[in-house]
């Protein structure tokens, strides 16, 4: 049986496929948001991905570092 591949332990039920990667997982170890499962490393890349978008958006709209709004 393969080993988990964030906590290297045997798989056993309960278990969940990463939405990404399709890799499988303890449920404990996956990181869930909006209804979907992911592994620490593509939680972590989309995580990433995701602050790079927002920073090319502020950066679209004329802004730089966001500031005080009072």
């Amino acid at each position: 049986m393969p080993d988990c591949p964030i906590c290297n332990k045997p798989l056993e039920p309960p278990m969940v496929k990463c939405s990404s990667c399709s890799a499988e997982l303890h449920r404990a170890c996956a990181k869930r948001t909006m209804g979907k499962s992911y592994c620490k490393d593509c939680y972590k890349q989309a995580k990433k991905q995701a602050r790079f978008e927002r920073m090319a958006q502020r950066e679209a709209l004329g802004g730089g570092k966001p500031g005080k709004i009072w």
